[in-house]
């Protein structure tokens, strides 16, 4: 599965751990999303197609009935055969009859289809699963991006507040000979760079809020919290070895290889005695020539066996590397999960000590600050030092905002490294995922797979 990046940037204070009720939020937000989007709607709409494929490939295996009938007029010209009276005569004649053909073998050729149409669907539904996995974790980037974006505002507001209070100690100070008049201008031009960042901030919250309704199909409330940190396996191994095994993405080029192994099997047949058991009857009057009423009926085996057709050897071999290529692909695909993984891993634990360290450095600054609003106070630090102070403390608060949207937003990256998001957010699969895969199944009754797919379009 493609895994999105959450673009973070700027630069806030200690972020708590989401409360039951924010978890349950973002929960419902995925839920909604998984339920609802179109895009998803459409794969949903695509994978029952295939299934209903599925379920028409058992036609196959049933007797094929034709009624037929004609009535004309017909000139025969056979004095061995006919009579002197009927011999040479144009007659009306008609005949009604009905005929059924059952096929008894076609080198497999049917159960191969079986089996290649579940593939499909196995395939299907993976897909289906895979582009869960990816608009989960878009749903749950866009929600820690609002989160974000609501925490940077409060900062920035309450920043831009903070600047007023030390605007108007200022004015006192100035007024009494205290503060040169230049500071006041100072303290001025940190306001307007305040209130420009509160626009700009506002500007990406309505962004991530457009993104997020065209996800979930409704805007977000006011208050998000920013999500608790998911955290991985401690063992890299033991993380990249799941992630792999429970991939969508492996399974979905697994699917592949699995339906050009059946290709090559309905092509097969194509070499092989195709027998059918036929019979009929019918009724009609003067037929062949003879005049009078009769009836025909008929029982027996029809064989069709192609012995020469001309380079078979280089459609096997052009089918045999059709599989390989898919074999490959899918060699690649593990590969590519294996660096998404490894690489999802790595990022969270950095992300755990740089959120660390910068909520260490976001207290000692606040420390400070209150340190130097005395010595402000007392006329022992310039109004330069104490707008020093507060620039160093709002931008240590930004940072650590956005660390903590970043760990969070790569917990749950961690989780869709492993096709493990959309389960994670209480999401069932089960029902999209045919009860046994079809790949190792070539001995099972091609109509036990077309039950399996007939259970999965049950509402």
């Amino acid at each position: 599965m493609k895994l999105t990046s959450l673009f973070l940037v700027g630069t806030l204070a200690l972020i708590s751990p989401a409360t039951h009720a924010t978890a349950h939020s973002l929960k419902s937000a995925v839920q909604t999303a998984l339920t609802t989007n179109p895009q998803l709607k459409a794969s949903d709409a695509n994978f029952r197609s295939l299934t209903y494929d599925l379920l028409q490939s058992e036609a196959e295996f049933e007797p094929t009935v034709r009624l037929f009938g004609d009535v004309g007029t017909e000139y025969v010209d056979d004095p061995q055969g006919l009579s002197a009276a009927d011999n040479g005569r144009a007659k009306l004649n008609s005949e009604l009859g009905v005929v059924a053909e059952l096929t008894l073998f076609d080198g497999y050729a049917r159960n191969n289809r079986v089996y290649a149409a579940g593939a499909r669907v196995d395939q299907s539904a993976f897909e289906l699963l895979d582009a869960s996995e990816t608009m989960a974790l878009m749903v749950t980037e866009q929600y820690i991006n609002i989160a974000r974006q609501q925490l940077l505002m409060k900062v920035a507001q309450r920043n831009l507040r903070r600047l007023g209070q030390i605007s108007r100690k200022a004015e006192s100070l100035v007024e009494g000979g205290r503060l040169p008049a230049s500071d006041r201008v100072q303290i001025q031009a940190g306001i307007y760079s305040a209130q420009a960042t509160i626009a700009d901030i506002q500007r990406r919250l309505s962004e991530s809020s457009a993104r997020y309704k065209r996800l979930v199909g409704k805007a977000p409330h006011a208050n998000f919290g920013m999500p608790k940190p998911v955290r991985p396996p401690s063992s890299m191994e033991t993380y990249v070895a799941n992630s792999v095994r429970n991939s969508f993405r492996v399974r979905v080029a697994g699917a592949d290889v699995d339906i050009r192994g059946f290709e090559q099997g309905i092509a097969e047949a194509d070499y092989a005695p195709q027998i059918t058991l036929n019979a009929g009857a019918s009724a009609g009057s003067n037929l062949d020539g003879a005049s009078g009423s009769e009836r025909r009926a008929f029982v027996g085996l029809g064989v069709s066996w192609q012995l020469y057709g001309g380079k078979r050897k280089e459609r096997r071999l052009g089918l045999s590397e059709r599989k390989n290529e898919a074999l490959y692909q899918r060699m690649a695909v593990v590969r590519e999960v294996e660096e998404l993984a490894t690489i999802a891993w790595s990022a969270f634990q950095m992300n755990l000590i740089r959120n660390d360290y910068l909520t260490s450095e976001t207290r000692a600054y606040e420390r400070m600050i209150n340190n130097y609003e005395r010595e402000f106070e007392l006329a022992t630090r310039s109004v330069l030092d104490l707008l020093v102070a507060e620039n160093r403390l709002y931008n240590a608060q930004f940072e650590q905002i956005n660390a903590a949207a970043i760990l969070s937003y790569s917990g749950f990256r961690a989780l869709a490294a492993q096709s493990q998001l959309a389960k994670h957010f209480g999401v069932k699969n089960s029902e999209r995922v045919m009860a046994s895969q079809i790949a190792p199944s070539q001995g099972q009754k091609p109509r036990h797979v077309i039950s399996k797919g007939r259970l999965l379009i049950v509402e």
